[in-house]
């Protein structure tokens, strides 16, 4: 069996399953090892069905679960920037209270100052 380093192509295990059919359709096959039966075969390929219905349960859990991560990443954002809109309201825009939340205080910003203009 060779080394497994990288997920098989989806048309590769589609050609599998054909097989699979193909091979059930033979009456006579009778292989000398019990590992490349149809039995086996079957049995395989019930296992990856199961393991591949479990990925998509578990990719539609890691979606869902990344919408309400999103969702709750808006709602603290605007609930914060509320908290700093109250803080201005009151206590007023030059307040420590402004600068202790991490705003700039009113006085603090600079003053706007005419520009030259070329000539």
């Amino acid at each position: 069996m060779a080394a497994r380093k990288s997920r098989i192509p989806a048309d590769v295990i589609a050609a599998d399953r054909a097989l699979l059919l193909a091979i059930q359709s033979l009456s006579d096959y009778q292989p000398f090892n019990s590992t490349y039966s149809v039995a086996n075969m079957q049995q395989v390929e019930a296992s990856l069905s199961q393991a591949e219905q479990t990925t998509v349960r578990a990719e539609e859990a890691l979606n869902q679960a990344r919408t309400v991560e999103q969702d709750t990443a808006h709602f603290l954002h605007d609930i914060a920037l509320g908290v700093k809109a109250q803080v201005i309201a009151q206590y007023g825009p030059d307040s420590a209270a402004v600068e202790i939340i991490g705003l700039t205080r009113k006085s603090d910003r600079k003053r706007p100052t005419k520009r030259k203009v070329a000539a």
